[in-house]
Formats: C-alpha cells, structure tokens, sequence
C-alpha cells in the first residue's frame, strides 16, 4: 500500500474526519459537523488530513497559531490500525511548518499521547487548560 498523502484540509474530507473524531471519543466535534467544520478551518488555523486512495481520510491535525512564531496543537488523531507508521508525526510537522509558526505548545491528556509527542523535537513544561466555569453548579 501506497503511504498516506498529507493535504489541506477541505470539506469533502469532514466525514472522514468525523469518523476519526468518533473513534477517540471526541463528542464535542462530532455533535454539530457544520460547527466542526467552521473549526477546522477558522482563521489562524491549519488543518490537515492524511488519506489513502480516494481521499480516505486516516489522519488530521490542527495547530492554531499567530503565523509567525507560536502555535498551539489543538489535536491529533490517526485511525487504530494506522498508528505506529510515522503519520502523526507527519501531520505535526507539517502542520507547523504549514502555519508558518516557529513553535507550538500542547496539552497532552494521556500516556500514549505523551510517548508520542516526546518523539517529537520537544522542550518539556506544565500547562493548563482552562474551562469556562459551569454555570450548573
């Protein structure tokens, strides 16, 4: 098999998208897919997916950034049974090179997305990530 192609995101690859979101559980992105679509291509944002023959979609990044020096790596998915072949690693790099960006920050929320990222050319800090507060109590 052919490796996967890496190319700018556009709205016939949404489904494809989609599926990958459900797969990781992401409902936020797979409630609303005209809402997921405008964030994918938001202003200041790079999307890319990684597909196979028709347009297969088995990758996407997004890194959100300023186009001069810093970003943020929104997210990274690769589908099961195409992990572990260098895709993601792909995506990041050229969704950085792609956003112009010098450097991107990222919160990693899992040991398997940690052992991912520190393949990567990496300094390693804290963060956050900030919620808005629950209104419900």
């Amino acid at each position: 098999m052919k490796p996967p192609k890496v190319k700018t995101y556009a709205k016939p690859h949404l489904p494809g998208v989609l599926f990958l979101f459900r797969e990781q559980g992401w409902s936020t992105y797979v409630e609303d897919a005209a809402r997921t679509h405008r964030a994918l291509t938001a202003p200041g944002t790079t999307t890319l997916v990684a597909v196979i023959a028709d347009d297969d979609v088995v990758g996407v990044v997004q890194i959100q950034g300023d186009g001069q020096i810093q970003a943020h790596v929104s997210l990274v998915a690769v589908a099961g049974h195409f992990r572990r072949q260098g895709i993601g690693r792909e995506l990041v790099i050229e969704a950085l090179r792609a956003s112009g960006c010098v450097r991107a920050d990222l919160v990693s929320e899992d040991d398997e997305s940690d052992a991912f990222y520190s393949r990567l050319p990496h300094r390693r800090g804290t963060g956050f990530r900030i919620y808005p507060p629950d209104d419900q109590g």
